[in-house]
């Protein structure tokens, strides 16, 4: 028992020093991300929290125009006139820290609807999420890439207003880590009207000031 225990105490040391021995390179780079050890019974879960990277975030419409600075939108804007173009959302998570192989426990998407406009005679707006790799940078083809839905929101997120939002992207992170993709990257679906998602960098629409704290962010916690 002493042994095994001593052999406990080196790992968790190991764990710790590789820890340590990220902060300098993630220091500095424009994504927040935070790693943890959580202790519990045998091998100890790491755990990540990475904010959505603004220079990825950003909406494609279906004539092809992408903006990748300021909110983002996703849906059919009630001003335009008919027919209404349509606007999808993307947001870009680094998860170079879990290694392939890695068993995902947990992963949550967090996210705010800072403003939605429905179309007259709707009653609410239903956000629909994707899992989508279109890497490195955005680009007209996502719109229509194909992806695999988020099975946690197959019936769709109902929202009438600004609102924070929380999905369960377990299975989707999981397929992301085992192909030794870096990143795990979302499309967003709207119908029923026009919602404007704060992006990684705070930014939200309707004139609103930036707010950081409001910005898009996966936690994972993996083995």
């Amino acid at each position: 028992m002493v042994r095994a225990a001593a052999v406990r105490n080196v790992g968790r040391r190991i764990r710790a020093a590789a820890v340590l021995l990220l902060a300098p390179i993630l220091c500095g780079c424009w994504y927040s991300l935070s790693i943890s050890i959580v202790s519990g019974v045998g091998t100890d879960p790491l755990a990540i929290s990475s904010g959505s990277d603004p220079a990825l975030d950003g909406d494609v419409r279906d004539d092809g125009e992408v903006v990748t600075s300021g909110a983002i939108f996703a849906g059919f804007d009630p001003a335009a006139s008919a027919p209404r173009p349509e606007y999808r959302g993307f947001l870009s998570f680094d998860i170079l820290s879990v290694p392939p192989g890695a068993l995902v426990e947990s992963a949550t998407v967090t996210l705010t609807a800072d403003r939605v406009d429905l179309l007259p005679g709707s009653a609410g707006a239903i956000l629909d999420f994707d899992s989508v790799d279109y890497d490195g940078r955005l680009s007209s083809s996502a719109f229509g890439a194909s992806g695999t839905p988020v099975r946690s929101t197959a019936a769709g997120i109902r929202t009438v207003g600004s609102r924070a939002i929380a999905i369960d992207v377990t299975p989707e992170v999981q397929a992301v880590a085992d192909l030794g993709r870096t990143r795990f990257q979302l499309r967003v679906l709207c119908s029923g009207g026009l919602a404007s998602l704060v992006d990684g960098a705070g930014a939200r629409g309707g004139g609103l000031p930036p707010d950081p704290a409001l910005a898009p962010v996966l936690a994972v916690r993996y083995r």
